[in-house]
């Protein structure tokens, strides 16, 4: 008994170390994940199989096995010729372990105060990241940096005529980070608290990380913390329209051609070339051409998919034109390996967010004492809906975070039941 206590201490130990360093040091962090997770399967009182939820992942999970099979063994015909099957097989890996770790994380999230408590060390965590940005958009800080051989890389490419990336590759993955953290800090910014460094320390989070998510120059992640807003803070407070307001006025005036003249020119020097160029410049194909190609490449295949990573040799010879996924994760799923385990992966996830949602957005009493609850479901719902729109879960950090709060959203689920 007492082993299967200092277990459970130890796992929640590496869980929350690993949740600090993932954003900074994500080889490590997925290590200590991946230790926190091995014994929570060990001390775990329930059984994986005892739960609908691990049931239908675990069916989704046979069936891209299936596909990968499927695509292994496929004829040496057209798509045999230019698909690569073994890309099938590493590609799995970006959904298999993650139907277990739904489950193993957990026993570290299974109360309403470890929520609160992962929040934080996730926002504590998200400092690197904001001052790695900060020093490269501001001061030119480059690189990137590595040590261990390698083990951690810290991208600090120059901006460019890119927006600010910190220790992430790609500003939009800096973005997609940023906005999942961004919920937090409005919880953590609204908590009451009579401690004045605890209250500096939220203002600080709340505003640094709004303003590198806006440095990203990423419009899902510009979408992102304006939708965070209203569903963190709800109809407590109507503060959070303003900002909307406001950006979007700004917005509308700075690129509509009903305000060209002075005063709009005025606005374009203020504001940086960088951002309000995002939504003026011209693109060869939109994202509605790319979704209309990746769903009749998807129909080609619709059972077992065709297979990770072919969206890109198939829509490049089917245009001429490289793209590297349909910007669209329901899709990409479909494309790779088919419809069954898409429509089953992506129905339990909707049922998790609106099931949740009943539990979290009812409660209307106290606005500080479910602040952070309702920033969990804001930051699932916002990275699940950025997806729709481009595809960050392919960065580990993200799809780890990913199912980490997807685990969330069926704790509270459980904890709200056993109350009743």
């Amino acid at each position: 008994m007492t082993i299967l206590i200092n277990l459970k201490k130890i796992g929640y130990i590496l869980f929350l170390t690993g949740i600090f360093i993932l954003p900074s040091m994500f080889f490590f962090g997925a290590i200590l994940l991946l230790l926190a997770g091995i014994l929570s399967s060990i001390t775990y009182k329930k059984s994986y199989f005892n739960d609908n939820w691990n049931k239908i992942f675990f069916i989704s999970g046979i069936l891209i096995i299936l596909s990968v099979l499927a695509h292994i063994h496929r004829p040496d015909d057209y798509y045999g010729a230019i698909l690569d099957s073994n890309s099938s097989l590493v590609g799995s890996l970006n959904w298999l372990p993650f139907f277990w770790l739904f489950w193993a994380f957990q026993p570290y999230i299974d109360s309403k105060k470890k929520r609160k408590k992962t929040a934080l060390i996730l926002v504590s965590g998200t400092f690197p990241v904001l001052i790695s940005g900060f020093g490269q958009y501001f001061f030119n800080w480059t690189g990137p940096l590595e040590i261990l051989n390698g083990l951690v890389v810290w991208y600090q490419r120059p901006l460019n005529h890119n927006g600010l990336t910190g220790l992430f590759s790609n500003q939009n993955y800096a973005g997609a980070w940023l906005s999942l953290v961004w919920p937090f800090s409005i919880a953590f910014l609204i908590e009451k608290t009579n401690s004045s460094l605890k209250k500096f320390a939220a203002i600080s989070f709340f505003l640094s990380i709004g303003l590198a998510a806006i440095l990203t120059n990423s419009r899902n992640a510009w979408a992102s913390i304006l939708l965070s807003l209203p569903l963190v803070l709800s109809t407590y407070n109507l503060y959070w329209i303003l900002p909307i307001i406001f950006i979007s006025i700004i917005i509308t005036v700075t690129l509509s051609e009903l305000f060209i003249g002075d005063f709009q020119e005025t606005l374009r020097t203020i504001i940086p070339n960088k951002m309000w160029l995002e939504f003026t410049q011209k693109v060869e194909t939109s994202r509605l051409d790319i979704f209309i190609s990746a769903l009749k490449i998807s129909l080609l295949e619709p059972i077992f998919g065709l297979g990770g990573a072919s969206f890109p040799i198939l829509y490049e010879l089917q245009n001429n034109v490289w793209r590297g996924h349909p910007h669209n994760l329901f899709l990409e799923l479909a494309v790779s390996y088919g419809y069954p385990a898409t429509i089953l992966i992506f129905s339990s996830i909707s049922i998790l967010l609106i099931k949740s949602s009943k539990f979290i957005f009812i409660k209307k009493n106290d606005i500080q004492y479910y602040s952070f609850e309702k920033a969990w479901w804001s930051s699932i719902f916002i990275l699940l809906a950025s997806q729709s729109f481009d595809v960050q879960y392919f960065d580990g950090r993200i799809s780890i975070m990913f199912w980490l709060l997807l685990a969330g959203l069926k704790t509270i689920i459980d904890e709200n039941i056993q109350k009743t």
